[in-house]
């Protein structure tokens, strides 16, 4: 007997290619929405935690097994920062981790991390999804607005918080000089003294928290499916910085996930549709063999020339080449307003 508040979860059809879409606003006419995606051949919802509530929605889409995961974000929190401005992930310049809108809490801070968890634990137990989405699990970066002819050392390295610095200390058993006092100081002194150690223990602490999440999840609904929402960076791109300046090791977080799923938003980073491919086929390496889920995006996005229907349609065949597992678009809120590339997704769709 099912006793989940919106039904019996439905398992994915690996014969098949994921087809799935972002969504974050509720709709008015969820009927005619289910039609149309059905039409699309779109079999899977990476929604918000406001839609994942929503009775009718749920309803529906259990009825067409379409698949619903819900998109989580972890250390991007600009309310809860609001609130307490001593989280903030800090920089190698002692400057706050926020960027336009892109604010990062730090990942070291154990009260914050708990909150995160049990409000996880409570959307799951309320709402019983057919996966969860993991979302800015990772150090800060806005790496939306890093094109390729970025320098490492431009980009910004975090967490040198206080927290940080303590925890890191007492975890690799050494101690930062005393004549070392601000901030700059100690990051440059890490940076070129620990940068190995520096590393590993970011990218431990990322892991740490992907597994405290998959497995309160997973006590809850052993079935659950777990995404995570990656990085579009190659294992070599801006001298290793998915590791360096991220946090995120796919070898270390392969085993607790189904999909990993980056972010090749080809047009938003200036770079051809062949990328993608090139990036899922990288990050199948770098996590030996984990199932790599390619989100795209449908509209541009921090540049004002124009995604082309061409664009996004070699977009997708770069998305579904092998070794991938089918592609995300971002998002349905940009598809819904383009009639062209709905009938660019359906050929494709069809074509599988």
């Amino acid at each position: 007997m099912c006793l989940f508040l919106f039904g019996c979860q439905n398992e994915l059809d690996t014969q098949s290619p994921i087809i799935g879409v972002k969504i974050y606003n509720t709709q008015s006419n969820y009927q005619g929405l289910i039609e149309e995606w059905n039409d699309l051949g779109i079999n899977t919802a990476l929604v918000s935690v406001d839609l994942a509530y929503d009775r009718s929605f749920r309803t529906l889409t259990s009825k067409n097994d379409i698949q619903v995961f819900i998109i989580l974000p972890i250390f991007f929190n600009p309310e809860v920062l609001q609130e307490n401005s001593d989280w903030y992930a800090i920089d190698q310049n002692g400057n706050k981790a926020r960027e336009e809108w892109v604010e990062f809490v730090s990942p070291s801070n154990d009260v914050y991390r708990k909150q995160k968890i049990d409000f996880i634990k409570k959307v799951i137990r309320e709402t019983r999804p057919d996966g969860i989405s993991i979302d800015f699990i990772r150090y800060f970066t806005y790496w939306e607005k890093i094109y390729e002819d970025r320098s490492f050392s431009s980009i910004p390295n975090t967490s040198f918080d206080s927290l940080s610095l303590a925890t890191f200390q007492s975890d690799m058993n050494f101690q930062i000089p005393d004549t070392l006092q601000v901030i700059s100081q100690k990051a440059n002194w890490i940076l070129e003294n620990h940068e190995i150690s520096w590393t590993s223990w970011k990218c431990k602490n990322i892991t740490s928290m992907v597994e405290d999440i998959v497995e309160s999840a997973k006590f809850i609904d052993s079935n659950l499916q777990i995404n995570l929402h990656a990085v579009p960076w190659r294992n070599d791109d801006f001298n290793g910085a998915i590791k360096k300046i991220v946090g995120q090791d796919f070898a270390q977080l392969g085993p607790y996930v189904d999909f990993i799923s980056p972010m090749c938003y080809s047009h938003m980073l200036k770079k051809e549709p062949g990328w993608v491919s090139s990036v899922v086929a990288d990050l199948k390496l770098q996590s030996n063999g984990s199932a790599i889920l390619p989100s795209i995006q449908v509209k541009e996005a921090y540049l004002s020339h124009p995604l082309t229907n061409k664009e996004f349609e070699q977009n997708i065949i770069s998305a579904l080449e092998p070794p991938s597992e089918g592609v995300v678009l971002w998002s349905w809120e940009h598809l819904m307003d383009s009639p062209a590339k709905k009938e660019i997704l359906k050929k494709m769709t069809e074509a599988q």
